[in-house]
């Protein structure tokens, strides 16, 4: 491959080009094979002779462009490149109130770190969140880091990267319920949650705007077990939604309760912490 294409994929790695291009580049066996499986616009792959024999990628409309196994390590983010990247073309979804009204949304506030967003897509995926709006401030989910530590969540859910104070406005102005991951609130375990509405994390330092907070029709903890102390005041962001979107499908499942467990400490949240 030429030294232009290099510069042009490697021009990737940085935001204002992913911006101005529409693309982005997904790395390794795994993620390529699933994007072009699910037809995710994906317009170019360059792979080792190996990778292609085994996978026949010419089938579709990628453009397919053998390189040795140097060349993609001069590509690639990674140590260690896994036979094949991609440029694909970047999502932009359109904001539909009615799939918002009609399922749990993620809302996600100046949520800063590549890992930490790539996990809570994967959050998202996982527990049939379709759809994650995220602040302007939040990481980019078309980065690198993030892409990777997706695992290829990003093609499964729908990411709106908007204001999200007028975006949770509108929604309780629907009647949509509004939920947040607050320092202090009721206990995930002892409250109501409905089957819809938004959730609300926040930056994992400083937690929810108290703007946002002022949304909020219902405020969540997850109460630590027995008590807590020192290295044990918090939950990393991504296993903070885990744990409340779980609580919410659980009770949305046939049979499941509407409470349950114990009262936990009084105040103390899991919700907001360096993760």
């Amino acid at each position: 491959m030429t030294k232009a294409e290099v510069r042009a994929v490697a021009s990737l790695r940085a935001k204002p080009d992913r911006d101005r291009l529409g693309l982005f580049v997904i790395e390794g066996d795994k993620l390529v094979r699933e994007a072009l499986a699910l037809g995710c616009g994906v317009e170019s792959i360059y792979a080792e002779g190996a990778w292609i024999a085994a996978t026949s990628p010419g089938s579709g409309t990628a453009r397919t462009v053998e390189v040795s196994a140097e060349d993609l390590r001069r590509l690639s983010t990674l140590k260690t490149p896994n036979g094949a990247l991609a440029v694909v073309r970047r999502p932009h979804p359109v904001l539909d109130w009615d799939a918002i009204a009609s399922n749990l949304v993620l809302v996600l506030d100046a949520v800063q770190d590549p890992g930490n967003l790539g996990s809570l897509l994967r959050v998202a995926a996982w527990f049939g969140i379709t759809d994650v709006v995220a602040s302007p401030d939040c990481a980019d989910a078309f980065s690198p880091k993030v892409v990777q530590g997706s695992m290829g969540a990003l093609f499964h859910v729908r990411v709106h990267s908007l204001p999200i104070v007028p975006f949770a406005a509108e929604a309780r102005s629907r009647g949509l319920p509004v939920y947040a991951a607050a320092l202090h609130g009721d206990s995930l375990y002892e409250v109501d949650l409905g089957a819809l509405g938004l959730v609300l994390f926040g930056n994992e330092s400083s937690g929810l705007s108290e703007e946002l907070l002022g949304l909020a029709s219902q405020r969540l903890v997850i109460p630590a077990w027995n008590g807590s102390g020192p290295g044990r005041d918090s939950l990393n962001v991504a296993a903070a939604a885990a744990v409340v979107c779980s609580e919410f499908r659980r009770r949305a499942a046939p049979g499941g309760r509407r409470t349950c467990g114990q009262p936990g400490p009084s105040g103390r949240s899991t919700m907001a912490g360096a993760g």
